[in-house]
């Protein structure tokens, strides 16, 4: 229990205000407090002069042994010193306060140490605080205050301290309290409830955690401080493979024997056959002999060393420094701090890692989040860490390193140190040396280069005025910038005419094309698939227009070239008509005898049977009665044999054959050039229908054989389009895939099928008609849309269906076509249709 006044205990659970305590009774308490801080000095002091022994070293932190009397006169300083320190401190609170000083709106955070601060360990874990709560910025008040137990630890002085925390924080509870190493927490243990009642702890660097801390402290969770022999060994096995002997080296301290009961639980079942050794109390010297003579296939696994058995002891850094210079064989550690002279290195635990993880939580605990929620961690501290002299004395590589490992106490290297700089000064210079290069290259070209270009000026002049089209180069704003010798003879105006005007001047029925040019402008791209039409007489001219973005010398503008295709229209026109009549041709000549001659019979003739059997007519009651028959019986029998049922599906099949005719005849007119929406789903549904009747008894070709697959899409809007064309396109798609198929049916047995598959993209819809058949080579595929191009024998193909097909699709519709095929593969036409036409 804590011997603080009653009075300063009830401010320290009392809120933040500083002022709760009179003026007057805070100094009385100062003055009483360094009366008592005297007092334990001098009874210290005392008993340095009689037998009992010094205070023991606390675990898990080093330290220096010193002699009894130099220790009490040390102890008897430090308490002094830090009485007085806090009495000062109280002093300048109490000032602080009755001189009306603004309130301090920063959160409270105290570390407590359980040692020194000229420790490094301590050192180590503030630093580590301070750089990762960063008080500055996130608006906190962080106390630093040491327990030193490591130099005196009796219970007169732990009362003390913790009347003077009573004091120093009296007017101001913290928000959190963070406690380093099981010295700290062990205090706040037993003084928790009456300093900081409430307030939440996290802790760092503790060995000995037990579940009754959690009582005595309920907001309580931190980092646990764990040792990683098994990762270390089994990293050891694998850099020293011959190892076959594993020796741990721990002081009989109670903190070395933990060490090693949880490194003997950990090793116990090593892979390989690996023994694992433990040496017995030995006074230090002895110890070094014995490292000394171990066998080559050996490897030490140093814990924690601080005191030998005759009760030697310096530090921790000191003791592993000489253990692995003594031994003739790998030494790897589990603690940070003895990462130094040959030790190799290992998984181990520092207590900058420790203090990393306690201020992750501290930051959180501070945003909001309670401490009891936060589990104890108690794995994922501890890190691989080697020294790079060590590494190589035993001639490891880094590559062999575990993963995420770090090498430090590299040595000086001037590249390492400065290789930013060495490798920007050795692309400068080599950047220098090819700049120069480069300019003695340009300064004998420069005047090749000027005759070069003016060849090239004379040379593009002539092509534009040799090619066989209108060329007309615009500027942004519409002035005509080049002129060739075509377009002087399309207007009658040279080319000093021209340039400079308007094109609508000096050009009028090219001055529509303007919006397509600021359009190739706007995003670089080519505008083609214009047409315009050019009244000659009493006949019209087509022209082909394509605008070209020109940025060049730094100057935008467009060049427009139109090409007369009259000609070429013509030829076109005759092309899609002769392969219609074609295509009718090779139709008619299957339909002649199963559709035209009986059709007309069909009809009639089921027309007069339902007749001889309707009642109210006299001719048929009186064949009825003659036969010994009502009409009703003679209906009632073909009914019961589902005659009248047949009659109906004769009617239906000869509508359907009606049906077909009438398809096939409206196929076969000529398109009148105008666009309508139409359903293109029902366009492939009648296409379907006329390829069905195109069969070849003596080639065995007959589309009926084949299976048709239906994908489309839903919901698939109308698209506007020329009805007749769009069919000749699919029509001889199917044919195509029917006759490979007929040829060459399916290498796996599979049944000839046909795929159509309809698809919208944004503004496009897309037709993909798909086969299982033989596919093309390259060399087919390459030319396949050439005109009069064909892989059938002579006087079976005119090869002039997919040539026409491209040329309706992409230059009638303003559309796509692609082809897809391999060998084997079967083939994949996909043609698209836009929704908007222009």
């Amino acid at each position: 229990m804590s011997t603080a006044p009653r009075s300063i205990r009830r401010g320290a659970r009392g809120g933040p205000s500083r002022l709760r305590l009179p003026a007057r009774l805070r100094l009385t308490l100062a003055c009483l407090s360094l009366c008592l801080a005297m007092a334990i000095c001098g009874t210290a002091a005392r008993a340095a002069t009689g037998t009992d022994s010094p205070p023991g070293v606390a675990n898990g932190a080093p330290g220096a042994v010193e002699p009894p009397h130099a220790e009490v006169n040390a102890t008897s300083e430090a308490v002094a010193r830090s009485v007085a320190d806090s009495v000062v401190q109280t002093l300048a609170d109490s000032i602080a306060a009755r001189g009306g000083q603004a309130q301090d709106t920063r959160q409270l955070v105290l570390l407590l140490h359980s040692y020194e601060q000229g420790m490094g360990r301590v050192r180590e874990i503030t630093d580590t605080v301070e750089r990762m709560l960063a008080p500055m910025t996130n608006n906190i008040a962080l106390r630093v205050e040491n327990l030193d137990s490591k130099r005196v630890r009796s219970p007169e002085y732990l009362d003390a301290f913790a009347a003077v925390l009573a004091l120093k924080y009296a007017g101001r509870t913290p928000a959190l309290i963070l406690a380093s190493d099981d010295d700290a927490l062990d205090f706040l243990a037993v003084r928790h409830a009456t300093l900081f009642p409430g307030v939440p702890v996290l802790f760092c660097g503790v060995n000995h955690y037990h579940d009754s801390l959690k009582a005595a402290i309920p907001p309580l969770s931190g980092v646990l401080s764990t040792f990683s022999p098994r990762e270390t060994v089994q990293a050891m096995l694998e850099l020293h493979p011959g190892t076959r002997h594993v020796y741990l080296v721990n002081d009989h301290t109670e903190t070395g024997r933990a060490v090693a009961r949880d490194a003997r639980r950990q090793l116990a079942d090593l892979p390989g056959g690996v023994e694992v050794h433990e040496f017995p109390p030995l006074p230090f010297d002895d110890l070094l002999s014995r490292l000394a003579t171990l066998p080559q296939d050996a490897a030490v696994l140093l814990g924690v060393y601080f005191e030998d058995s005759a009760g030697y002891a310096t530090t921790f850094e000191d003791m592993g420094e000489r253990i692995a210079g003594a031994a003739r064989v790998p030494v790897h550690c589990l603690v940070d701090f003895n990462l130094r002279g040959a030790v190799v290195g290992g998984k181990v635990s520092g207590a900058s890692m420790q203090a990393e993880a306690m201020s992750r939580m501290a930051l959180r605990a501070l945003s909001g989040t309670r401490v009891e929620d936060m589990p104890t961690q108690a794995e994922g501290v501890n890190r691989f860490l080697y020294r790079a002299p060590s590494l190589e004395r035993w001639a490891i590589s880094e590559r062999r390193l575990p993963e995420g490992s770090t090498v430090v106490d590299r040595p000086f290297s001037l590249y390492r140190a400065y290789r930013t700089h060495l490798n920007v000064l050795a692309l400068f210079m080599v950047s220098l040396a090819s700049t120069i290069a480069v300019l003695v290259y340009m300064m004998r070209r420069r005047a090749a280069s000027e005759r070069q270009l003016r060849r090239l000026r004379n040379l593009l002049a002539n092509t534009l005025d040799s090619m066989p089209s209108v060329i007309v180069g615009v500027s942004p704003e519409g002035r005509v910038t080049h002129w060739n010798r075509h377009a002087a003879a399309a207007t009658g105006l040279d080319a000093g005419e021209a340039v400079g005007h308007s094109l609508g001047q000096v050009f009028p029925r090219l001055d529509r094309l303007k919006p397509l040019v600021f359009e190739a402008l706007e995003d670089g791209q080519i505008r083609d698939g214009q047409r315009l039409l050019h009244p000659e007489g009493d006949m019209v001219r087509y022209e082909d227009v394509t605008v070209f973005p020109l940025v060049a010398n730094g100057a935008q503008g467009a060049v427009i070239r139109v090409d007369d295709v009259t000609e070429r229209e013509r030829i076109r026109e005759m092309m899609i008509q002769t392969e219609k009549m074609l295509t009718v041709g090779g139709l008619a000549a299957g339909m002649a005898h199963e559709i035209n001659n009986p059709l007309g019979g069909i009809l009639q003739a089921v027309q007069n049977m339902r007749r001889r059997v309707e009642a109210g007519r006299p001719g048929n009651e009186a064949a009825a009665r003659e036969a010994g028959l009502t009409l009703a019986q003679v209906r009632g029998y073909l009914e019961r044999r589902e005659i009248l049922r047949m009659l109906d599906d004769i009617a239906a099949s000869g509508a359907r054959a009606a049906h077909i005719v009438t398809n096939m005849l409206d196929f076969s007119r000529r398109a009148d050039g105008s666009f309508a929406e139409q359903d293109l789903h029902r366009l492939i549904e009648n296409t379907l229908e006329l390829a069905a009747n195109d069969y070849d008894l003596k080639k065995l070709y007959d589309f009926r054989t084949l299976r048709i697959v239906r994908q489309y899409a839903p919901m698939l809007p109308e698209v506007p389009c020329l009805s007749t064309e769009v069919e000749q396109v699919l029509l001889n798609l199917f044919k195509n895939a029917a006759q490979a198929l007929a040829a060459v049916p399916p290498a796996d047995g599979a049944p000839p099928t046909l795929t159509i598959r309809t698809e919208r993209h944004h503004d496009l819809v897309a037709v993909t008609v798909s086969d299982n058949g033989p596919g093309m080579t390259p060399e087919v595929r390459a030319r396949v849309f050439d005109p009069f191009y064909t892989t059938k024998p002579p006087g079976e193909g005119t090869g002039l269906g997919l040539s026409v097909s491209y040329f309706l699709i992409t230059h009638n519709h303003g559309g796509s076509f692609a082809l897809h095929s391999e060998p084997g593969k079967g083939a994949h036409f996909t043609f698209t249709l836009p929704l908007r036409q222009r």
